[in-house]
């Protein structure tokens, strides 16, 4: 069998071996130290005394958030109780204009009205009375 014949064999094993030793080399020798070094470096970012900036950070953002949000629900109830007195006075004033205007003219007339046919009523019956 041709795949296991010892010259063809040992030739592809040393050419795998010098290939893997210089790969090796090159990994230990210059990239490793850049992956250490950015390990470190991230490590001092996290761990330490950056951590208790982060921390502040997030506590300055917290409150500005929670104050962004207190004056924003101020102003929104502040708006809201503008709008709703505004909308009572308006509806006050428009009631009071229909029943001067619109509601005291149809009071008038239908107690005009009903004055008209009492009086009807009452001359008919009077017409039947006296014949």
């Amino acid at each position: 069998m041709p795949q296991l014949d010892i010259y063809v064999a040992m030739s592809q094993v040393f050419w795998f071996t010098i290939l893997f030793v210089i790969f090796y080399i090159l990994i230990v020798r210059d990239i490793l130290p850049v992956l250490a070094r950015s390990i470190k470096l991230r490590k001092k970012k996290v761990g330490g005394s950056s951590g208790s900036s982060l921390d502040t950070e997030t506590n300055t953002i917290i409150a500005q958030t929670a104050t962004t949000l207190e004056t924003s629900l101020n102003d929104s109830r502040t708006l809201l109780s503008n709008v709703s007195t505004a909308s009572s006075d308006w509806l006050e004033s428009s009631v009071k204009d229909v029943n001067e205007n619109t509601l005291l003219e149809l009071n008038k007339t239908y107690v005009k009205t009903i004055g008209e046919l009492k009086g009807r009523s009452f001359l008919i019956e009077e017409t039947i009375k006296q014949k």
